[in-house]
């Protein structure tokens, strides 16, 4: 008996053991890890056709999502690779004797997820995907993916892919081969990309391979992006293009710029307003990343408190901003990610402009909801077709720069009117942005500040311009002055009435004795 009962207990807690592992305990958003990749470069390629393509893959890992550790062949450290389950390597010089021995040799130990860009594969990965390449000195090329195609590009070392085993994407056409092979090759875990550099549609055509080799399955949308908007910005226009985007049905997000100091000032009142209205005409709002004038200004050690404000200044008038936009160094600076990035879960990623780190760190941060940028008229020109366009790979914003007067406005408006393309409603997506007395969130479409809908009103209060914008300084010893002052008034009109008593005498004495001296005998 009691051995049956010792059975029973052991495959009884043995079915909860079963239990446990079928069904695990549910993991918050918070909680749920990131994708981490490691990223290598032999060189930055100064001065070559090739640089900035570092930053270019960065900022498109980032426009996923996902968490980037950067570092040099220089600055690697034996075993760094086995800390990563994806790595990425991009080899910009043409020796490629050049790599570091402790690299090559954890690589030949590496089993996980490979991504390579440039020459120089490694044999062992050149051997699984069955590959063979044959490389040119210098080309002119043509490249096509899904709907775009850019052709007459100067190439240099370009490698042409000749054989291999797995999926191709896009077509490089050589000028002077007169053939096409695959832009770029996935097979199992190994990807291989012989040529990218930023700024023409190679940087975009990547984006295409990164999705599969990161295995994203969410599906990406295209957004309007109207940015450099400021508080002197001609906030009418602003106002008319809103309505006449929401007349059009096309949804559309503003990136402001924050006003960081003088949140009382009238000037600032009519901002507020203009941008309310632009969310009641179905506009989406993020803000901009401050604009970083020294790293050594008092300015940066109150960023975190000046962001907050401006924020809950937002808030208090109705007005709910969903991510922040931001240049891509930021989200690699611990002092900027802490104190101006923070209060966010979705940002928008910009190239940098201008570097200007505070506390620079080689892993990056990574938002929830992410967005990668594109100038507008620089998709344009890879447009192959006149069909309806499909979204990029990732979450894509095309921006149009805010127009400078009316003629730039009809032009801005002729070309969305006329875009095959269908973009989305920022506000259909999770968003939330955090500070210490407000919560603003936008859920399918939506908006809540602290979780009260709010209510669009599309009416523009028109602000009293008259402001004291000296602040009256106080006093000390006010009263004491004035009773001075009243008692020196006193004395001073005292001696003048003294004075005229004086003066009329001395006149009738004077008028006495000369009238006596003339007087006849």
């Amino acid at each position: 008996m009691h051995k049956q009962r010792f059975q029973r207990t052991i495959l009884f807690l043995l079915c909860c053991l079963l239990l446990m592992f079928c069904y695990p305990t549910a993991t918050s958003a918070n909680q749920t890890e990131k994708t981490s990749v490691l990223l290598v470069y032999d060189s930055l390629a100064l001065g070559t056709q090739k640089e900035g393509n570092v930053e270019a893959v960065q900022r498109l890992l980032a426009s996923f999502g996902t968490q980037v550790t950067v570092t040099s062949y220089d600055s690697y450290e034996k075993g760094m690779l086995f800390k990563f389950s994806k790595v990425i390597t991009i080899l910009n010089l043409d020796d490629v004797t050049q790599v570091k021995e402790l690299f090559k040799q954890d690589m030949i130990k590496y089993v996980g997820e490979y991504m390579h860009i440039g020459n120089g594969l490694p044999a062992n990965i050149r051997q699984d995907m069955n590959l063979e390449d044959e490389l040119l000195d210098q080309d002119n090329i043509r490249l096509a993916i899904g709907q775009f195609s850019q052709s007459s590009i100067t190439a240099s070392n370009i490698t042409y892919i000749t054989k291999f085993t797995g999926t191709s994407f896009g077509q490089i056409t050589s000028e002077r081969k007169k053939t096409t092979s695959p832009f770029g090759v996935l097979h199992g875990k190994y990807a291989y990309i012989p040529y990218m550099v930023k700024g023409n549609l190679s940087e975009q055509a990547a984006a295409y391979i990164l999705r599969d080799w990161l295995s994203v399955k969410t599906v990406s949308h295209s957004y309007v992006l109207l940015n450099e908007i400021y508080p002197f910005s001609d906030l009418v226009m602003l106002s008319e293009m809103a309505d006449r985007l929401y007349e059009s049905g096309i949804p559309f997000i503003v990136s402001v710029q924050p006003v960081l100091n003088n949140l009382e000032f009238p000037a600032m009142q009519r901002y507020l307003e203009a941008i309310k209205h632009v969310q009641s005409r179905n506009g989406s709002i993020v803000v901009n990343a401050p604009v970083v004038n020294s790293t050594i200004s008092l300015d940066i050690t109150i960023l975190k408190s000046q962001m907050g404000s401006f924020l809950n200044a937002l808030a208090e008038y109705g007005i709910v901003p969903l991510g922040v936009g931001t240049e891509l160094y930021w989200t690699y600076d611990q002092h900027y990610i802490g104190n101006g990035l923070s209060f966010f879960q979705s940002g928008i990623i910009f190239p940098n402009q201008r570097m200007m780190y505070r506390a620079q760190t080689s892993t990056s941060s990574a938002f929830t909801s992410a967005m990668y940028t594109i100038q507008a008229k620089e998709l344009s020109n890879y447009v192959l077709t006149t069909k309806m366009m499909d979204p990029l790979p990732m979450n894509t914003a095309f921006v149009y720069p805010f127009p400078k007067d009316h003629k730039e406005l009809e032009a801005t408006m002729d070309t969305l009117l006329s875009s095959w393309t269908t973009f989305a409603d920022y506000k259909n997506e999770e968003h939330s942005v955090h500070t210490d007395t407000n919560e603003l969130i936008s859920q399918r479409g939506h908006l809540q500040i602290n979780g009260q809908a709010i209510a669009l009103n599309n009416a523009i209060t028109e602000i009293d311009s008259d402001h004291t914008y000296v602040q009256e300084v106080k006093k000390s010893f006010t009263t004491l002055f004035s009773v001075q002052n009243n008692i020196f008034i006193v004395l001073i009109l005292t001696t003048l009435l003294i004075f005229m008593v004086f003066l009329i005498i001395g006149f009738r004495m004077y008028k006495r004795k000369f009238t006596h001296r003339e007087r006849p005998l």
